[in-house]
C-alpha cells in the first residue's frame, strides 16, 4: 500500500488515497469522491452531508 496526498485546489483542500503499489488501484479516498462533487455545488455548506434527528 501506498499513501498518495494530493492538493485539490477547487475546494482549497488535500486528498488522501490509500494506493495499491503492484495494481495503482485506488483503495481508499478521502473525502470520498462524492463529496468532492457536493463542493462543487453552489448551495452546498457544510453539515450538508449528515442527516441526523435530535
Amino acid at each position: 500500500m501506498r499513501l498518495i496526498i494530493e492538493e485539490d485546489k477547487a475546494s482549497n483542500s488535500y486528498v488522501y488515497k490509500t494506493v495499491n503499489r503492484l495494481t495503482g488501484e485506488v483503495i481508499q479516498q478521502l473525502p470520498r469522491e462524492t463529496v468532492l462533487q457536493l463542493r462543487e455545488q453552489l448551495n452546498y455548506e457544510a453539515g450538508d452531508v449528515v442527516r441526523a434527528k435530535a
